[in-house]
């Protein structure tokens, strides 16, 4: 566009400016988790409008409504009492709710964006297909007049004109349908990571190729765009808003087509020989799209679930809970009741700090399990030390009366048996 063109946009700009400004539509297109809302979220920052009047969190209807206030970034103090509204459809099997919404007299005031996933990038010709396929039917259904859907896409073909200096090159809208399109690809940030896997910048090239001939023969304009790094934001607003309303849009310092992240190609700036000479090998081969773009060829950002382990003592003080809950008919199990007399018997002090009493409980439990594994209590010794208490039980056992004098005829029986007696012999040590 010419610099005697742009004062005159600016002439005709602030003529309708002084007539006032309509409320005019914005439609997206786009899968599920493709990036529509946090769009929406960032441009509502950007015009200053409330994000819980436009949307509410978790609730997600067939078609999503949403408004902007109409902001000239140029002048942001001046208020241009419209809004733009905005239309978000995911599902195409909802298609048919698209003309109770879009009608024959709002349909020239609509802006129509494709939202394209860049972390699914082997799912972009089956969207734009897909989507194309729904505008094509909503128009046939909107049940336009010759007179009228001639218009609109003249009103294209004269901007387009107008944007590649009053020539229509080869391969230029092959496909016109009368509305002003954008394909959109979010998550542009993405490119800037190091997994993308093997031969990205082959793949690269050819997605690019791919999508810059489908936006030539529909008339679209291509833009990667990042809400995270902030790419492409604003130049998409004030595009829309452009087509739309016909402000001032500097073409030349906005277009980009070197950067693949920040690529951005208004309607008019590109044509099927710019295309082919900067694509060369891949214009002289056949290129099937879903091979050369495989799925999972970008990998997504993986949420691990983060695992923490419950501390033992306060496992083991939940268990005794639940068991002192328990019916009063329930037996106690022994080692259940180890661990109650053992916390009964050795109370830990209260003023001492938390570190203090969670390493002394710390210990009991350690000891209790040694217990457990070894299979040895407090009770049990060594089996010296048991004959030897058995020996002495016995000499307790024996009164006075047990006594016999020597020469009593009755023989007495002897103190120990011949099985006590070989084991005091084993255990003792001989006389010396």
């Amino acid at each position: 566009m010419s610099k005697k063109e742009n004062v005159w946009n600016q002439l005709l700009f602030e003529k309708s400016r002084q007539g006032g400004f309509i409320n005019k539509n914005l439609l997206i297109l786009g899968r599920k988790c493709s990036g529509k809302r946090s769009l929406l979220d960032a441009l509502a920052e950007m015009t200053k409008t409330n994000k819980n009047a436009i949307r509410q969190k978790g609730i997600t209807p067939i078609i999503d409504y949403a408004y902007l206030n109409l902001i000239d970034l140029r002048d942001p103090d001046y208020n241009t009492n419209a809004r733009l509204n905005v239309y978000i459809l995911e599902e195409q099997g909802q298609k048919y709710l698209l003309p109770q919404i879009l009608n024959h007299k709002n349909i020239k005031n609509t802006f129509v964006i494709i939202a394209l996933d860049m972390q699914e990038p082997w799912t972009f010709m089956e969207d734009l297909d897909r989507w194309i396929s729904v505008l094509q039917d909503m128009m046939a259904e909107l049940r336009l007049s010759l007179n009228e859907l001639e218009e609109m896409k003249q009103n294209v073909m004269q901007y387009m004109s107008q944007m590649d200096g009053g020539q229509i090159h080869e391969g230029l809208l092959k496909t016109n349908l009368g509305v002003p399109l954008m394909v959109m690809v979010n998550k542009s940030d993405i490119l800037e990571r190091d997994d993308k896997g093997k031969d990205w910048d082959q793949k690269a090239e050819i997605i690019q190729f791919s999508l810059r001939q489908f936006c030539v023969n529909y008339g679209a304009t291509l833009l990667l765009s990042s809400v995270k790094q902030k790419i492409n934001i604003k130049v998409m607003y004030e595009y829309v808003l452009h087509r739309l309303y016909d402000m001032p849009f500097e073409t030349s310092q906005h277009k980009n087509l070197s950067d693949f992240e920040s690529l951005f190609i208004p309607l008019g700036q590109d044509d099927i020989n710019i295309i082919k000479s900067t694509f060369t090998k891949l214009a002289n081969s056949v290129i099937k799209y879903e091979e050369s773009i495989p799925m999972v060829q970008l990998k997504k950002n993986i949420v691990k679930e983060e695992l923490t382990v419950e501390d033992d003592q306060d496992f083991f003080t939940k268990l005794k809970e639940k068991s002192s809950q328990a019916p009063a008919t329930r037996p106690i199990l022994p080692i259940q009741r180890s661990v109650e007399q053992s916390t009964q018997q050795q109370p830990v002090p209260t003023d001492q700090p938390i570190s203090a009493r969670g390493s002394q409980q710390s210990q009991q439990l350690k000891e209790f399990y040694d217990k457990i594994l070894t299979g040895r209590t407090d009770q049990q010794v060594d089996p010296i030390q048991q004959a030897q208490q058995q020996l002495q039980e016995r000499m307790r056992q024996l009164t006075v009366t047990d006594v016999q004098t020597t020469n009593s005829s009755v023989r007495q029986p002897p103190l120990f048996n011949q099985q006590d007696q070989q084991r005091l012999q084993r255990i003792l040590p001989p006389r010396k």
